[in-house]
């Protein structure tokens, strides 16, 4: 549900914002949620041009995005697996 919540509002807003923006956002509100998910970031040096990318994984699969767009770029390692505490 909350993945369709962010993917709606980045189709209906009037901003869209970028690959990071969406998955942090998603992230943090899984987390919120108590959800267990990674950030995950990943480049890629296809004809000459550097490219990076975010998605966000549960359990091995992407959330944010069709299944195989983040096979096109090398993830970094370590994955964010939960967001930094709130400070109250």
């Amino acid at each position: 549900m909350t993945v369709h919540m962010v993917n709606a509002a980045d189709r209906h807003g009037l901003v869209h914002p970028s690959c990071l923006a969406k998955s942090l956002t998603l992230w943090w509100l899984l987390g919120r949620q108590g959800i267990p998910s990674q950030l995950r970031i990943g480049i890629r040096n296809e004809t000459k041009k550097f490219e990076a990318h975010a998605w966000v994984e549960r359990d091995g699969a992407a959330l944010n995005e069709p299944d195989e767009h983040h096979h096109h770029y090398a993830a970094f390692d370590a994955a964010f697996s939960s967001p930094p505490p709130e400070n109250r």
